[in-house]
């Protein structure tokens, strides 16, 4: 019986390769068909899919490796989480930050409709369904919004969907916060839904959270440590913010593993299997 199992998730797995427009084995190319800016640093661009109709079959939580050549002939290699819906047929798009001296950022940044970008996975990071937990909270900042976003959506708009979802989501300014217009949407659509924002720059008429994400946002709007049961911490954002809230991922392997549990949530009584880095 196990071994009939094994063949038939093989055969599934050997499906879904088939069907699906990236591949683990190989760099595929796909042409820039849109771009639009999100921010002042930020772009989301739209890549085609070989045919309209066809699905992107993108497991949730995962991210995809983009490859470019450079002027040397060199690889330079990024993985970026698609914020496309994962069925969505055509394309698939990505959010793309451009920061200073980022090489994968700057060339994203300066394609034009018709250029291609070679694609390989997708790579599933976590995988997470509807009704898995009774409650997912997500602390993000910046750019880290991004799987946070593949995740909600996909969680939410599953039907007979039970599974709570808090977001603790922190920005700079008002104009820094990414995928707003979305998340609203999100907001709107499922009452199961609770983002909070935090800006560390705010207008004076900003009605969210002042500053940086702390340990009385983390109490009043995450899971507790003790419902490490039925409950899971996603964390997700820049560097310094990571090594603030939960500590950085280990780079010193690949892929990078979850590393040691510091930070707020360390502090907190939280546990390891309690909070998954993105």
């Amino acid at each position: 019986a196990c071994a009939a199992a094994c063949q038939h998730r093989t055969v599934e797995a050997k499906t879904e390769e088939a069907t699906s427009p990236f591949s683990k084995a190989e760099f595929r190319s796909f042409p820039l068909v849109n771009v639009y800016d999100e921010s002042h640093d930020t772009k989301v661009l739209r890549f085609a899919l070989p045919h309209a109709d066809q699905s992107c079959e993108l497991p949730v939580a995962s991210c995809i490796t983009l490859r470019y050549v450079d002027a040397d002939g060199k690889e330079v290699m990024r993985p970026y989480t698609p914020i496309s819906k994962a069925d969505q047929q055509g394309y698939f798009e990505v959010m793309v930050k451009k920061y200073k001296g980022s090489r994968m950022g700057t060339h994203l940044h300066s394609m034009k409709k018709g250029d291609a970008i070679e694609v390989k996975g997708p790579w599933v990071k976590l995988p997470l369904k509807a009704n898995q937990y009774k409650t997912i909270g997500m602390i993000a900042g910046g750019t880290g919004i991004a799987p946070m976003f593949q995740v909600a959506r996909e969680v939410l708009r599953t039907p007979k969907n039970k599974t709570e979802i808090s977001l603790i989501y922190a920005s700079r300014r008002k104009e820094d916060v990414l995928l707003g217009n979305e998340l609203n949407e999100l907001t709107e659509l499922y009452p199961l839904f609770s983002p909070y924002f935090v800006l560390s720059k705010p207008p004076s008429d900003w009605m969210g959270g002042v500053g940086h994400v702390n340990k009385e946002m983390i109490k009043s709007l995450m899971p507790a440590p003790n419902r490490v049961m039925d409950s899971i911490i996603l964390v997700c954002g820049p560097p310094k913010f990571m090594e603030d809230i939960s500590g950085d991922k280990d780079f010193s392997s690949y892929p990078p593993g979850q590393g040691e549990l510091k930070g707020l949530l360390k502090e907190m009584g939280y546990m390891p299997k309690h909070i998954f880095k993105f």
